[in-house]
């Protein structure tokens, strides 16, 4: 059983690699044309450029380690991420439409196809008006002369028609359909106005006058900064490195370029804007405090001069003055205290409301507190990624998560910070009241008059040195805001690129053409094993155990038809082997259906007999499709079936054909009974009789597997020939030959393969081996 399967599988590879070799054609045709629409294509593609650039973000550091431990301490990793998310947010790439122009997109037909300008364009389009039925549609501009050209809109598609079929069925209002505009003729310079857009087209240089120019415009800024957040591309240089690197790809190197090195510039100012805005708010707060300290001193002041005009004093003693100065110190301390306080209190009313701080100057809060600084500086920076982040993101991004979480973490230290912070300030606040209280109760012993000059006197010191002290903060503010640079720095600037990235042009040809190819083997190798028709001898013998006798070529020329009576003969010469017993007279040749060449061969091969000096008679008994008759040119209006019912005698229906020797009884009329005539006993006696006269009687059957006369004339005959067609043929009929043999009991039975392609199955013989014109048969 093993070899038979082993057999069986190396039959079907040779069958396999026999349907390769014959559709070798098919197969590298199918390749060529995929091949070429692969190079079509990949020439009609317009040529992508990326451009890179470089940074570095200070003050963030890229610790991936792969320690879980280290990044859930620092959350550097998480910080270089979020950065990563802004530089590709919305956010930026509007950023960038500040300095790149993609509102309006010129282009120019080059051979085949179009290729676009930036920059160096023949013309400038500037519009007032644009209807949204006409943005990004195609605008075609043809120069006449040196003042005139040709304007057009190409008839685009409308986009509103499922809007304007959902208004018609659910309110019954429809936009008014746009008018064809026609193309007419306009000066440069002109005011272009109509309907649906209002523009003027201004010359920059002579276009040129062979050329076909286009353009189109878009004047809806979120979709054009969705076109550029969607190609742009952020990654890390190194694992353990702070640098990123930014790319952006383009149909235009040299705005390519330009975006890469806009959003570079965007996003330092965009943090420069953030820590300027910090110190700006810090200057108006002290502005705002100052304000309100400098009424203050002035209304001490006047109080005191009034009091010293009123009143001719001494000044006070200089143990009173002392003592003067020291509340004023204590005093303008307890101001500098409730300040910090009211400061503290708002921030932790900001940070339990859940508001956001990130506008908030932690250096106009006048905290000596460097830790809860840093802390306010982290939950800031934070609270402006989450911000960019949600631009672009749901709450529930994996990124925008972690922040929120980080954020969370960071108010709950910055709430016990200021607890302690409060605690501290509310203790210095009680000792420094009772150290007043201490020193009012000793002012209290001076003489009224000096009482209310001392009074007076501490007040505008306490106003002077707490002006003097926001002073102070402003300045240094001042310096801090003109001293502020940007932690983020430029390492590389975008190149302009010089090579296209995609389309790997040579690669589409080659995927085109290896395509191509896989899909030929696919469709040979599929059409090979659905095929259910036998089309090698070999096919034959794997399905019966029937011997073939005879392999026939097809008869297409000179060369083929000396081919197929050398087969013939071949078939002649086995047939003389096929019994040892007594000579064969009487041959069947049927088939399994209709088409197979049964009739041919049997014709054949009673004239090559009758040539070799044998008397021969062929009987067409297939009286259903009589075909005898018509290969030999003889008429058919008497034969087998008026013979067999009496109508006429067997001298009448013999016909003889002179030029290959045979007679012949033609089928005759069909009659309605055909299988009861052949069945007959004066059918046997006919037989008889002409096994007598003659030394070959060949019956041309009815097919075997359509009607039983076949079978029942097998049975009475000498030899059966079963003929079955190449390519023609169904394996399931072949493969049911052994069961009819067996259950009919026929013996001599013999199987001609017919209609074989020798150009298509080079390695077929005939006879023992003999050679004829390069081909050969094996039977």
């Amino acid at each position: 059983m093993s070899t038979l399967n082993d057999s069986n599988a190396q039959i079907n590879i040779q069958a396999m690699l026999k349907a390769l070799k014959s559709a070798w054609w098919f197969i590298v045709l199918l390749a060529i044309l995929f091949g070429a629409g692969a190079a079509v294509y990949a020439y009609l593609q317009p040529s992508v450029y990326s451009a890179n650039g470089t940074i570095r973000l200070g003050g963030v550091k890229n610790r991936d380690s792969g320690s879980p431990l280290m990044q859930a301490i620092s959350g550097s990793q998480d910080d270089l991420m979020s950065e990563m998310q802004i530089l590709q947010s919305r956010y930026m790439a509007s950023r960038v439409l500040e300095s790149v122009d993609f509102t309006t997109r010129y282009f120019v037909k080059s051979g085949w196809k179009q290729r676009e300008l930036y920059k160096n364009v023949p013309f400038i389009v500037t519009h007032s008006y644009l209807n949204p039925r006409v943005k990004g549609r195609t605008f075609v501009l043809t120069p006449l002369n040196d003042q005139q050209f040709r304007l057009g809109l190409l008839k685009d598609e409308e986009s509103f028609n499922l809007v304007e079929s959902i208004r018609r069925l659910l309110l019954g209002i429809e936009e008014p359909k746009m008018e064809p505009i026609d193309s007419s003729i306009h000066a440069y310079g002109e005011r272009i106005s109509t309907k649906w857009f209002t523009f003027v087209i201004d010359k920059v240089y002579e276009p040129a006058k062979n050329q076909t120019y286009s353009f189109r415009i878009y004047d809806d800024k979120i979709a054009q900064a969705l076109s550029i957040q969607s190609r742009v591309k952020v990654d890390i240089v190194g694992r353990y490195s702070s640098v990123l690197r930014i790319s952006y790809s383009d149909t235009v190197p040299l705005r390519a370029q330009e975006v890469v090195n806009a959003l570079c510039d965007a996003y330092i100012d965009e943090g420069l804007e953030r820590q300027t805005s910090e110190a700006e708010k810090s200057l108006q707060f002290l502005d705002e405090q100052l304000e309100v300290i400098s009424e203050k001193l002035k209304r001490s002041e006047s109080s005191l001069e009034k009091f010293k005009k009123k009143n001719v004093l001494i000044d006070v003693s200089s143990q009173a003055q002392a003592t003067m100065t020291t509340l004023a110190d204590y005093e303008t301390k307890l101001t500098q205290l409730d300040f910090q306080l009211n400061i503290v209190s708002s921030l932790e009313q900001y940070i339990v409301s859940g508001q956001d701080v990130t506008n908030i100057s932690f250096d106009s809060l006048q905290l000596d507190t460097p830790a809860l600084g840093e802390m306010v500086a982290q939950l800031q920076e934070k609270q402006a990624q989450e911000s960019a982040l949600l631009v672009e993101y749901t709450e529930f991004h994996p990124e925008v998560v972690k922040i929120t979480e980080q954020i969370n973490i960071l108010k709950n230290r910055i709430d016990s910070s200021i607890d302690a912070i409060q605690q501290n300030l509310l203790a210095q606040k009680k000792r420094i009241e009772k150290v007043i209280q201490k020193y009012t109760k000793s002012m209290k012993a001076l003489p009224q008059k000096e009482l209310e000059l001392a009074n007076l006197q501490r007040s505008f010191m306490v106003n002077e040195k707490v002006y003097s002290f926001l002073l102070e903060r402003r300045a240094e503010t001042a310096v801090l805001k003109a001293s502020t640079v940007s932690s983020v720095t430029v390492v590389d600037t975008a190149l302009l690129p010089t090579g296209a990235v995609k389309p790997k042009r040579k690669m589409i040809v080659a995927v085109g053409i290896l395509l191509g190819l896989v899909l030929g083997l696919g469709l040979v190798l599929l059409r090979e094993f659905f095929n259910d028709t036998v089309r090698s001898k070999e096919d034959v013998e794997q399905l019966t155990h029937i011997p073939v006798y005879g392999v026939i070529p097809m008869a297409k020329g000179k060369k083929s038809d000396s081919i197929f009576f050398e087969a013939l003969r071949a078939l002649r010469t086995n047939l003389e082997f096929m019994r040892s017993d007594t000579a064969y007279k009487t041959i069947v040749v049927t088939s399994t259906v209709s088409g197979e060449g049964k009739t041919t061969i049997a014709a054949n091969l009673a004239a090559i007999m009758a040539k070799s000096g044998k008397r021969v008679i062929t009987l067409d008994l297939d009286m259903r499709r009589a075909k005898l008759s018509d290969h030999f040119g003889l008429q058919n209006d008497k034969g087998v079936s008026t013979l067999l019912s009496h109508r006429h005698m067997l001298e009448e229906v013999v016909q003889h054909s002179e030029e290959d020797g045979v007679d012949i009884i033609a089928a005759g009329p069909v009659p309605p009974n055909p299988s009861e005539l052949i069945m007959s006993d004066y059918a046997k006696e006919i037989i008889a009789e002409l096994r007598e006269r003659y030394d070959y009687v060949i019956l041309d059957t009815p097919p075997v597997g359509l009607v039983t006369d076949a079978a029942i004339l097998m049975h009475r005959a000498d030899a059966s020939l079963l003929v079955a067609r190449c390519g023609y043929s169904k394996k399931e009929f072949i493969r049911g030959l052994d069961t009819l043999i067996q259950d009919h009991k026929i013996e001599h039975v013999g199987l001609v393969f017919n209609g074989v392609d020798l150009q298509k199955n080079y390695g077929y013989g005939y006879g023992y081996g003999y050679k004829y014109g390069g081909d050969k048969y094996y039977t």
